[in-house]
């Protein structure tokens, strides 16, 4: 069956340039292979979008499309071997006029076997076979940030490779192992040279990195620092004393003063996560108070003694 290259890109066929590379654009961003890993629907999806821009987004090979439709190639070949125009067709008048225009390339360029491939298999856009860059996202936990680590990605590219006949993308699966620096931010791009998609000339661009700090049950990023929440009895609170904080690495012992108030924070130098510069950034610790969900006896009978004592001072 023809392909209606206009039908495949979704635009009429007076389209103009503008809105035939827009409407490409907007399907490679739906179907492209780095989107889709593994999904031999969309690969094939994407493929027959190429072809369709390919041709659509030149005006010689869209004018012999036009004319000629499925048969446009073979129309361009026939007439730059001298065929002469599109109405002579020499001694393969016999063969049925235009109606017989696909037996007669058939013949022509298949030595009379059947044809069923394409004479150019130029499926993507110029962009697709130049080396391209590829991103990916790892997800760190931020004891891992605060030592430094390494992971091993195993991700797929869509890399050009030369055919007989031309040029097409296949999908290749790669390997890297990449180094994690100790004190790397939030969002940083680590770039690894030459481990993205190949172009035709097979060189390959280079594969970036995403770092993303991982959530944590204890811990949240606060600007450079690091926020935790500690739990302080109301009793320690008021008189004051200390209290053990937890850190990525372990625990310390921090001194509050008494009248401590429930959302308060104080600062532990240095005790943070790493950074780039070698040192440490801050913790914070936010106060939260602790009362007792079943006082005892005694409890309850000295605390109404400090409620009758509020009551004579207020």
């Amino acid at each position: 069956m023809a392909k209606d290259y206009y039908q495949i890109l979704g635009v009429p066929k007076g389209a103009d340039e503008k809105e035939i590379k827009s409407a490409y654009r907007k399907l490679a961003r739906k179907y492209h292979p780095d989107v889709n890993p593994n999904d031999k629907a969309a690969e094939a999806k994407f493929k027959e979008m190429s072809e369709a821009y390919e041709v659509l987004s030149d005006s010689e090979k869209r004018a012999m499309y036009d004319q000629y439709g499925s048969n446009w190639e073979q129309a361009q070949h026939f007439n730059s071997d001298g065929g002469g125009d599109s109405g002579h067709f020499g001694d393969y008048s016999h063969m049925g006029g235009v109606g017989g225009f696909e037996n007669i390339f058939e013949h022509l360029f298949s030595g009379g076997r059947s044809s069923g491939t394409r004479m150019n298999m130029n499926y993507g856009d110029i962009e697709s076979m130049q080396p391209r860059d590829v991103e990916k996202t790892v997800e760190i936990s931020l004891e891992e940030i605060d030592t430094g680590t390494q992971r091993v990605l195993t991700y797929q590219t869509m890399d050009a490779q030369r055919l007989r006949d031309g040029v097409t993308t296949v999908p290749t699966t790669k390997k890297v192992e990449v180094k994690i620096p100790a004190g790397i931010s939030d969002g940083k791009k680590l770039r690894v040279p030459g481990k993205g998609a190949a172009g035709q000339n097979g060189k390959a661009g280079d594969l970036y990195v995403v770092i993303k700090w991982a959530s944590h049950p204890t811990f949240k990023p606060a600007g450079e620092n690091l926020e935790v929440e500690v739990a302080v009895p109301y009793t320690t609170a008021a008189l004051g004393g200390e209290i053990r904080v937890p850190t990525l690495r372990s625990a310390v012992t921090m001194k509050i003063p008494e009248g401590t108030q429930s959302g308060q924070t104080f600062r532990l130098g240095a005790q943070g996560i790493s950074n780039l510069k070698g040192s440490r950034s801050d913790l914070m610790a936010r106060i939260k108070i602790t009362t007792p969900k079943k006082p005892s006896e005694r409890e309850k009978e000295l605390l109404r003694q400090i409620l009758e004592l509020d009551k004579v001072t207020a």
